[in-house]
This record gives C-alpha cells, sequence and structure tokens, in this order.
C-alpha cells in the first residue's frame, strides 16, 4: 500500500511538473489575422503576415509582451472570403481583435464586418481611405490612399517642377475603378488644383477588362507631362508596358502602393522600370536619419527576427509595415491591459497610444485619430515616402529628404 501510495504521488508530481513546463493552449490570447496567402495577391499579404509574426517574436523575446499570444490564420482572396473569415474567427475563436488584411477591397469587407460584430480590426497595410471611416473600431497603422497621392503631388510640386522648369504642367491620373484607385486618385485631384497642376484627364479602368494600348493612346492624347497611376501589378505593368510601346512622350511618372513599388514590377520592366517613381509605405532600406535611437535598435531586431525567419531575405514595404502594425499593438496596446482583454479594452488602449515619429521602424510614429473625430482609428503619424527604380531591381528612396537613400534621377528614361 505504501509503495502504491508513492507511486500515485510520484506520477501526478510528473503530470504537474509537465504541465509547468508546456503552454496550455487554453490560456494563450487569440488573435485573428486575415491576409491573401494565396492568389494574386498573396507575395503582399505573405510578407505583411511575416512582419506581424515578426513583431509578436520581438514582442514576446525582448519582455515587451509578457501575455502569450498566438494568431489564428485565416487565407482570404476575395472580399466575400474576408468577410467570412471575420466571422468564423469572432464566433470560433472568439477572438477580441483581427489583424489584417494588405489589400484595400479585402479589408473594406472585413473591416465592415468586423465593425458590425464590434471586434477591432487592426489594419496593418491597406490603404483606402473609407476604411477607417466613422468606425469605432477598426485602427490603421499605415498611411491614407489620399495620403499617398498627396505625397505623389508634393513630390511632382517641390521636386520635378523645379528641376524640369515647368511652371504651368499637365497631368493625367490613371486608376483603377475601386476603392483603392478612387482613394489614391482622389487625393492627387484634390491637391493638383492647389498646387497649380492641372489635372487635364482622370482615366478610370477595370482591373480585369482593359486595353492597355487604349489607355496609352488616350494618355499620349491629353499631352500630359506628368502621369500618376494607381494600379495592381498585373495592370500597371501592362500599362507601363503600353505608354513605352507607344512612345508616349511623359517627363514622369509616378505610380503607388500595389504596383509600382513592387520588386516583381521592376523584375517584369527590367531597364524600362529605371526612372519611374512610386509614393509608398517605406521598407527597411530607409536612411537611419529618419530612426531616433530606440527606432534604429529596433529595426535591427526587426530584421535580425525576419531575416531568420524567412530564408535571409530583406524587410520589404509589406514586411514592414505588418511589423509597425503588429508591434503597436503587441508592445504599445496589449501590455496596458489588465484584467480583461476584449474588444472594448483594446480600442479604449488604442486611443491612447502616443508614439513619437521615429520610433516605429518606419520613420513614423503612432497616434490614432481622436475618439469621434473625422479621422478616429487613422494613424495621423504614418509615413510615406517616394521611390525610383534607378537601376533594374534596385529603388532608392528620394524623397522627403530625411528618407532618402539617393537622389532622383531626372527623366532617364528620355522622354
Amino acid at each position: 500500500m505504501i509503495r502504491r501510495i508513492a507511486l500515485v504521488a510520484l506520477l501526478l508530481f510528473a503530470a504537474a511538473a509537465c504541465g509547468q513546463s508546456q503552454a496550455d493552449p487554453s490560456h494563450d490570447l487569440v488573435l485573428g489575422a486575415i491576409y491573401p496567402l494565396s492568389g494574386p495577391q498573396a507575395p503582399g499579404g505573405k510578407a505583411e503576415l511575416a512582419g506581424v509574426r515578426a513583431a509578436l517574436e520581438v514582442a514576446q523575446s525582448s519582455g515587451a509582451l509578457t501575455t502569450h499570444v498566438r494568431l489564428q490564420v485565416i487565407d482570404a482572396t476575395t472580399p466575400q472570403a474576408a468577410s467570412a473569415a471575420v466571422d468564423k474567427l469572432v464566433h470560433d475563436y472568439h477572438v477580441p481583435a483581427i489583424l489584417g488584411t494588405y489589400g484595400s477591397t479585402l479589408s473594406a469587407a472585413a473591416s465592415a464586418r468586423a465593425e458590425e460584430l464590434k471586434t477591432v480590426y487592426w489594419e496593418t497595410g491597406a490603404v483606402a481611405d473609407p476604411i477607417t471611416a466613422q468606425r469605432r473600431y477598426v485602427f490603421r497603422t499605415v498611411a491614407t490612399g489620399s495620403s499617398l497621392g498627396r505625397m505623389a503631388v508634393t513630390f511632382t510640386h517641390d521636386v520635378l517642377m523645379p528641376a524640369m522648369k515647368l511652371a504651368a504642367p499637365r497631368a493625367v491620373v490613371v486608376r483603377v475603378n475601386d476603392i483603392y484607385g478612387r482613394s489614391v486618385g482622389g487625393g492627387e485631384e484634390a491637391l493638383a488644383k492647389t498646387m497649380g497642376i492641372q489635372v487635364v484627364d482622370v482615366i478610370e479602368y477595370d482591373p480585369n477588362a482593359f486595353v492597355p494600348d487604349v489607355i496609352a493612346a488616350r494618355l499620349a492624347a491629353d499631352h500630359a507631362d506628368f502621369l500618376w497611376d494607381v494600379s495592381y501589378l498585373a495592370d500597371g505593368v501592362a500599362i507601363w508596358q503600353a505608354v513605352l510601346r507607344n512612345n508616349v512622350p511623359l517627363k514622369a511618372a509616378i505610380g503607388t502602393s500595389s504596383a509600382f513599388c513592387m520588386p516583381a514590377f521592376s523584375q517584369l520592366l527590367g531597364t524600362g522600370s529605371v526612372g519611374v517613381y512610386a509614393a509608398d509605405k517605406p521598407d527597411a532600406s530607409i536612411s537611419l536619419a529618419a530612426l531616433s535611437p530606440a527606432g534604429q535598435a529596433l529595426l535591427a531586431k526587426a530584421r535580425s527576427a525576419y531575416a531568420r525567419d524567412n530564408n535571409g531575405d530583406p524587410m520589404d514595404i509589406p514586411a514592414v509595415a505588418g511589423f509597425v502594425g503588429g508591434w503597436t499593438l503587441f508592445s504599445a496596446v496589449i501590455p496596458r491591459l489588465s484584467g480583461t482583454i476584449d474588444s472594448e479594452t483594446i480600442r479604449t488602449a488604442a486611443l491612447s497610444v502616443d508614439i513619437p515619429a521615429g520610433d516605429s521602424i518606419n520613420g513614423g510614429g503612432v497616434k490614432f485619430g481622436a475618439d469621434g473625430s473625422l479621422a478616429e482609428g487613422q494613424n495621423m503619424r504614418a509615413a510615406a515616402v517616394i521611390g525610383q527604380w534607378q537601376a533594374v531591381g534596385v529603388m532608392k528612396i528620394v524623397y522627403p529628404a530625411v528618407y532618402a537613400t539617393g537622389q532622383p534621377m531626372i527623366s532617364p528614361y528620355g522622354m
């Protein structure tokens, strides 16, 4: 009997020890994540999610986050799938917050559904302006589409016009006919009017049904000095190929996120990409002058974690955006919570975040628009830059100066 009691006690002790050495999944804080991990937007979606994962790793290893967080990830490639993913995450996994989504059309559907369910939606990459409009539970850490459009116009006005000695230039906006294209293009049109740049045409097209040579012909007939293009990768490449093929006499072209900034744009176009500009969020190659000492130290950790988990790859634009969004949630919001962690407590904590410019790895900071304001949930310190393809596969940031890693090459493609 004594031996039997001792054996039972030993087994109970061993079971307790095993229980202490392994995390109990039931005690994890489960957060949702919705990204396009297949289909045409998969490269960006995968990189952005990898950036979020790197942020979680750094937050936990550095002690900035002591709560054990587990991401429940769902692949979504259509707005319908993104909305359905929100339902699944909320009803099956009871998540208080969902990160996503890279693509604006996906985010518009997912964030709207999360708002209906009073669940925090934490947008790490999509830029369309309406995503955060009049929504209490939606937060976005990256720049809006209209701000990227304004960056393109500001660069045109402050840098290109003086260099080319143009007093009254003509510009054309080419944009996809969706929430993304209209956000960026609308920002371009609005600011151009105040800066003496005449927008002589707005060419809106369906990315699933368009003729690139028709767009190029209309652009040529407009006699434009500047092209501001808002496209996705496949259609952006096709349109630019048509511009080159038809020898449309532009002085400069500035694209935006989802096309002209992507490495695949330069890879597909080869030397045809050289000289083209892109307005977008920064990648990890920005000048360290844009970062505070804290931002520089964090960038080093981010690069190391990302490379370790992604075969040594550098952090591209979606990866940096994902890291900034994830790091803000994991280091500046969740650690503020004590007791109940739900959408209401997360929302309240998020509204009090105050990260100075330069402390984020992209040179920006984080301060969300105030409760009840028109900018509620939008990061008012989000960073945006102008890059230029200066060789095949080599993009340099050329504006603003504090971010710059190179000087702009004016009209190198001879137009």
